[in-house]
């Protein structure tokens, strides 16, 4: 029977606080910044859940899409206008960060017992922090993806030697383990600041025609999203680059993993 994949996208809201209660008050502001704030902030997450099954020959579906938000609710209403740190059970010891909602998420998902298999699920935080869990990471040690997105405006020489300026749009993903002690694949401030020193200062409001590396090829979102692994991968080992996106408008992006 032929099988699909199937994508639902749904949004609740939850409130959350980043506290390691293991470490001091001065730690803790270090490693978590504003998200250690005694008062709770809260998100208008979007959650990604991508399905695989057989295609019914009569419906045509693989789920009945009514029936997949009522069960894709069963879930969320847990968490739906929820303080995570209070009002769950799931973090009581577990630091509600997006990395570690999204493997809860999957794992209550994965249990139900009408919904297709599990194949991949994002959960973003907002418009520029999402984590990703996919079922061949299961097996990993709750390894898990993390994309995180920055902004950049620059100019280059087109072919045709006029000069262009686009502001683009710049998402880094990496790959690791999710530790205990922070919930965090990486610390978000580290991984900021190493994008900003190595791609945001070099291109922000730039020329990237002069730039060296591009000395003897055009600029393209191809050419730069590889370029911007060359300059981050050196410096991150554990965790990984998992692939590099940009794009200088919304209908297409250029994606690049070595």
């Amino acid at each position: 029977m032929p099988k699909a994949t199937l994508t639902k996208r749904l949004e609740f809201c939850s409130s959350h606080r980043y506290h390691n209660p293991a470490w001091n008050d001065a730690k803790n502001r270090e490693v978590f910044g504003p998200c250690n704030n005694a008062n709770t902030h809260g998100h208008n997450y979007l959650l990604e859940v991508t399905l695989c099954g057989d295609i019914d020959p009569v419906t045509g579906m693989i789920i009945n899409l009514y029936d997949l938000k009522q069960h894709l609710w069963d879930i969320l209403i847990e968490f739906d206008h929820k303080n995570l740190n209070l009002d769950t059970p799931y973090f009581n010891n577990k630091i509600p960060t997006t990395e570690n909602l999204a493997l809860t998420l999957w794992t209550l998902l994965a249990k139900h017992p009408h919904l297709p298999a599990l194949d991949r699920i994002r959960l973003y935080e907002d418009a520029t922090l999402y984590s990703e869990i996919r079922k061949e990471f299961i097996q990993s040690s709750d390894t898990t993806l993390i994309g995180r997105r920055y902004l950049f405006a620059a100019v280059h020489h087109a072919l045709d030697n006029t000069t262009r300026g686009h502001q683009y749009e710049l998402w880094v993903t990496l790959k690791g383990v999710i530790p205990s002690d922070t919930g965090q694949v990486i610390n978000l401030q580290a991984l900021d600041e190493l994008v900003k020193h190595h791609i945001l200062q070099r291109w922000e409001q730039q020329n990237i025609s002069q730039d060296p590396l591009f000395s003897q090829s055009p600029v393209s979102d191809s050419a730069l999203a590889k370029h911007c692994w060359a300059l981050l991968s050196p410096h991150l080992v554990s965790p990984t680059l998992d692939h590099i996106s940009i794009s200088q408008q919304y209908e297409t992006a250029a994606a690049f993993s070595g």
